[in-house]
């Protein structure tokens, strides 16, 4: 549905030998090579910018004429790295919602169903995005899993793998590199991967959260080339310093732009090497606040000039990707482009893509096909055999008293970052008394993609807040089994069962009965529904949760990184309970 390039066309409208297929007249052109805004009139052919000239200098024939009426003429805007499943839909519901907020090209990793099925998972998404009004590139996921060894995944994705689909159309590169400690240990799998985008000269996403002094170089020198897991000033100034390229990340979980944007400030000007992401944003938080337009209306209000965010949006971020027909109003350059109301509060009025108007108003103004794939009825959900109260039941090594135990704990203000502490666990009738410790909690973690007999993990949490009921989710990065917590067996027996019948989501459960639930079908990642429709359902949610105990102001979003093995310091897996800073499973009593 994107128009297709026609470079002859351009040539001869540029030289006055044929009409322009459309002019964009009186608009305030926003250049962001030059970092001035002036007046200015456009003229797209075949795809492209044809000719880019100063307001009402010369008459340019067209076939249509529209009055930028003084509007702010801006790049289309590039999301350099996120999640498809994170916003919970399928392509054509997500291009729905994020292109009428002027986001042009997308640069998707779906690491999440690769790690429930492999390279179908990939295929699919670039299938089902095929057709659709926007560019949606694809990243080839690195991790998968996340960790080797120490959770199983759906799915194993190697060199091989990767070579495979580097080689696919519209995938631009090698996905967020999360395995830092291979990369640094210089392990074979994680190097091969890296060797594989380098070797195509294509770009290589890092992920390297509090990566700092000598292992930042060594992890840089190994390939690795940005970082959205920035979220410290002073660890984005050495970020930015040794050349890493910082997407600062504004998210549904976590806002990374004050502490990034304080670093800027620091420096004299806006380095070459600041761009942004999203990388995972509910639907909710689309609806309300929008998508790339939200980050840069950010950045511009923790400090950047308007024309430096947009910069950072559109020419930094596609010359970051290799995307060199992009990211400028210049003439050779893809005709995306977006017509502003306001520049400051950046209000996207009209988006075009290829020169055709496809957004106005904040709706779409064509029609989208929303297409259907057989991989999208498949469940899931593929546990051994039914989860009972007894499979969460620990048993302990005395009678009643105590036993020093281990626990997962997420700390305040910082939920994403956990600890690993030691605590004094009350025991009663050689089972954990979780109604003597108001914040303690059973966390487990169930191998869900029948690769396994029976993995299974019970451990404790505290921190979360949860004080009655369970939650349960197949939303689980990085692996995506089923992750359940809860302060008793039961109810997370009851979230067990209720999320492999319907072949996945996120649940929550009280006292025996479902309070809400979100069905996510598609893999156990992803509904049919679109934004308008999922979004109540996810609010719904994320208002039980809390009222349930849950903390942060996405108690869903917090819940699925529970079991991500490369975020600092604890994480739990079907494995067990993992140490991240030393990639240890460590036992849950100690002693």
């Amino acid at each position: 549905m994107i128009v297709p390039i026609d470079r002859s066309s351009a040539v001869a409208a540029a030289m006055g030998q044929r009409p322009f297929d459309l002019v964009i007249a009186n608009v305030q052109l926003v250049n962001v090579y030059t970092g001035e805004v002036y007046p200015a009139d456009i003229g797209i052919a075949g795809g492209l910018i044809a000719h880019v000239g100063p307001a009402g200098s010369e008459r340019l024939e067209s076939v249509e004429t529209v009055d930028g009426a003084g509007r702010w003429a801006v790049p289309g805007f590039i999301d350099n790295h996120n999640h498809l499943e994170s916003t919970m839909m399928v392509p054509a519901h997500y291009t729905e919602v994020i292109l009428p907020h002027g986001t042009t090209t997308s640069v998707i990793d779906p690491h999440e169903v690769a790690n429930v099925c492999g390279l179908r998972g990939v295929e699919y998404v670039l299938a089902a995005s095929a057709d659709l009004p926007m560019h949606i590139l694809v990243a080839a996921p690195s991790c998968v899993p996340s960790v080797p060894g120490k959770e199983v995944a759906g799915a194993d994705i190697g060199p091989a793998e990767m070579e495979t689909m580097l080689g696919w159309d519209r995938v631009i590169g090698v996905a967020e590199v999360m395995d830092f400690p291979g990369v640094l240990g210089q392990d074979p799998r994680m190097t091969g991967i890296v060797a594989a985008g380098l070797a195509r000269s294509q770009v290589i996403q890092g992920h390297f959260p509090l990566g700092r002094g000598r292992q930042l170089s060594a992890y840089m020198a190994a390939g690795p080339e940005s970082d959205h897991e920035t979220t410290g000033t002073e660890e984005a100034l050495e970020k930015l310093r040794a050349g890493m390229m910082v997407l600062a990340r504004e998210s549904s979980i976590s806002q990374d732009l004050r502490a990034i944007i304080a670093a800027v400030k620091q420096l004299p000007g806006v380095p070459l090497n600041l761009t942004f992401c999203t990388d995972d944003r509910h639907p909710s938080d689309l609806l309300k606040q929008g998508h790339m337009d939200h980050v840069v209306r950010r950045a511009i209000a923790e400090g950047l000039e308007p024309v430096a965010a947009i910069r950072a949006a559109t020419l930094v971020a596609a010359q970051h990707n290799r995307l060199l027909d992009r990211g400028a109003i210049a003439p050779g350059k893809l005709a995306d482009l977006l017509l502003l109301t306001d520049l400051e509060t950046v209000q996207v009025d009209e988006v075009y893509v290829g020169g055709r108007l496809v957004a106005k108003g904040g709706s779409m103004a064509v029609d989208l096909q929303r297409l259907h794939f057989p991989i999208e009825a498949e469940n899931m959900v593929k546990l051994p055999r039914p989860l009972t109260a007894a499979d969460f039941t620990m048993k302990l090594p005395v009678q009643t008293g105590s036993v020093r135990a281990r626990a997962m704990h997420l700390p305040t203000p910082s939920p994403i970052m956990t600890d690993l502490v030691e605590f004094d666990l009350p025991v009663r009738d050689g089972a954990p008394d979780l109604a003597a410790v108001p914040d303690l909690c059973l966390i487990s973690v169930a191998e869900r993609h029948g690769r396994t007999d029976h993995n299974l993990a019970v451990t404790f949490m505290t921190g979360y807040g949860l004080r009655t009921g369970a939650i349960g989710c197949t939303v689980a990065h990085d692996s995506h089994n089923l992750l359940l917590v809860g302060r008793n067996a039961a109810d997370m027996a009851v979230a067990a069962a209720e999320l492999a019948r319907v072949g996945g989501g996120i649940i929550a459960v009280e006292n025996g009965e479902v309070k809400a639930r979100v069905d996510l079908p598609i893999m156990g990642l992803l509904s049919p529904l679109p934004a308008r429709e999922l979004a109540p359902q996810v609010e719904a949610l994320k208002a039980v949760m809390m009222d349930m105990g849950v903390r942060g102001p996405d108690p869903v979003l917090l819940t699925t990184i529970f079991a991500l093995a490369v975020i600092p310091r604890a994480r739990v897996t079907d494995l067990g309970l993992i140490d991240v800073a030393t990639q240890q499973i460590v036992p849950t009593l100690v002693g």
